[in-house]
């Protein structure tokens, strides 16, 4: 991991999910396991677990420390690194991260430049796609509508996962609506950002006292960093982050202990 680069790290949790679970223990902390321990399934353990796995194991490797505190987070709720906010620039060496799941895929993604953001989709057919594509900007909407399945569910997934990658880098997820900016919708774009959320639009009075924004976050699109990750077939992934011209480095790792080897 790299200031130049940004790194983006993920698992496929095949097999028995009890298994993962054990091997993400060791990298939790107690608050984490017992999250962990009321979800219904084992399959939803695990990722919450490895998730946080992951993140500790490649923060450990860049900062050639350990800790197994648990992450502070943001007044929206964002987690970050300790002691002292890392991910809120200008921080010296300043790391934010991103992880993110859906159905057996976890991944986590790493930005030294400035505020990261990632989400991974399961992909499925889903029946009211016209009426839920009415959440996206009306650009976006428009162009969903008007293609057939199954062009349209994979064009609302990218709209999907790259608006989402957006807002968890700004760290406000969707409490910022979806219609408010604007991405582009094609299979193989890049750098697919069109427009960003305008803050002075929202409720200033409901935004913390400490600003919860990236530092820059206004800048123009040409600003960030965008792009889809193939991480297999039936699922859709994109991350973004507030700065310009990264590298992107994305690898799939048979197991946590891989992590910054």
């Amino acid at each position: 991991m790299n200031d130049a680069t940004l790194t983006c790290v993920g698992v496929r949790l095949s097999g028995d999910a009890t298994a993962w679970i054990k091997a993400a223990m060791p990298f939790t902390t107690a608050r984490e396991r017992t999250h962990a321990g009321r979800f219904v399934h084992a399959l939803d353990a695990a990722r919450h677990l490895v998730g946080r796995a992951l993140v500790r194991r490649m923060l450990w490797a860049a900062q050639g420390g350990a800790w197994t505190t648990d992450f502070p987070r943001t007044p929206w709720g964002k987690p970050t690194c300790p002691p002292d906010g890392l991910g809120a620039p200008p921080a010296r060496n300043a790391i934010d991260f991103s992880i993110t799941h859906s159905g057996d895929m976890v991944w986590a993604a790493f930005c030294q430049k400035g505020a990261v953001g990632m989400d991974v989709e399961q992909t499925r057919p889903i029946p009211d796609i016209a009426e839920l594509a009415a959440q996206l900007h009306p650009q976006e909407c428009r162009l969903v509508r008007s293609l057939s399945d199954p062009e349209r569910t994979e064009a609302f997934y990218r709209c999907w996962t790259r608006k989402e990658a957006v807002l968890k880098a700004l760290g406000r997820g969707l409490s910022l609506p979806l219609h408010g900016f604007q991405v582009r919708t094609e299979r193989d774009a890049q750098e697919w950002l069109v427009s960003l959320p305008n803050a002075a639009g929202h409720d200033q009075a409901a935004r913390p006292a400490r600003p919860a924004w990236p530092a820059g976050w206004e800048r123009e699109c040409a600003a960030w960093t965008t792009r889809d990750i193939d991480v297999g077939p039936g699922y859709q992934c994109s991350v973004a982050a507030s700065a310009p011209h990264l590298r992107v480095a994305a690898v799939l790792l048979e197991n946590v202990g891989e992590c910054g080897a």
